[in-house]
């Protein structure tokens, strides 16, 4: 029951795990694309399009049996759907960190170099270069190691680290609607719709905002997790040594 809820309530879940965040992203995913082909409708040309999809052949027929199927928007139903499967498998927002290397730099400003200086690292320019260079090697070493969602028992305490990933959860679903209501605001426009063109431009903007908003955040939540693992001897004394093996 908890699954659907995380799939079919998305605003109201809660993210234990990765996973949790996919299926938070899917969702919203889903919802948003359904919203965006349904609105698509108002121009004739795409009403045309979906029209005659739903009406084709052995599919045709199906969907003529559900009662007032003409204002389902079903064809954006299975596009909607297409869209958070692709979403979840291809893990999108990942997709999208890496061309503008949000994680990477997140990763390195905000989690390694700081978990370096406060094990006794000292830090230069050459050194953070090779920080750079070995990010996601690091990341699993000197921080995963302890602050993972996947072990029984984290050093990390596990409510600081699932109110890290709710709060990365909430900010893909900020920077992927940026996305998907941008390519909606491209296609109204190619079809010479420019009031909704310029609607879903103004919730890109919108989201877009909120998605900085929300990375001015994310620090407070790695910060309490670094300052644990950094408070630990051993793992104190283990991080160091990686540091200085670089």
């Amino acid at each position: 029951m908890d699954q659907i809820i995380k799939l079919i309530l998305p605003f109201f879940s809660t993210t234990r795990d990765y996973a949790d965040v996919l299926k938070r992203l899917a969702s919203f995913a889903f919802y948003e694309t359904y919203l965006i082909t349904f609105l698509l409708r108002s121009n004739p040309h795409y009403d045309s399009f979906f029209t005659t999809v739903e009406s084709w052949g052995p599919v045709g027929k199906a969907i003529s049996t559900i009662p007032h199927y003409d204002v389902f928007n079903l064809s954006g139903l299975m596009i909607a759907f297409l869209v958070a499967i692709l979403t979840l498998t291809f893990q999108f927002h990942n997709l999208i960190s890496g061309i503008l290397g949000i994680r990477r730099r997140f990763d390195r400003k905000s989690i390694l170099i700081p978990l370096a200086r406060a094990v006794g690292y000292e830090v230069t320019k050459d050194s953070e270069r090779k920080i750079r260079k070995q990010r996601q090697e690091l990341m699993h070493a000197v921080f995963y190691r302890y602050a993972s969602s996947r072990a029984e028992k984290p050093l990390v305490d596990k409510h600081d680290i699932e109110y890290a990933l709710n709060a990365w959860s909430w900010f893909w679903v900020f920077v992927e609607a940026v996305f998907y209501f941008g390519i909606g605001a491209i296609i109204a426009w190619r079809v010479d719709s420019g009031r909704l063109a310029v609607g879903f431009a103004v919730v890109s903007a919108v989201v877009l905002v909120l998605s900085m908003i929300q990375r001015l955040r994310l620090d407070r939540y790695s910060r309490p997790e670094i300052e644990t693992i950094a408070s630990d001897r051993t793992a104190a004394y283990e991080i160091k040594a990686r540091f200085d093996a670089l």
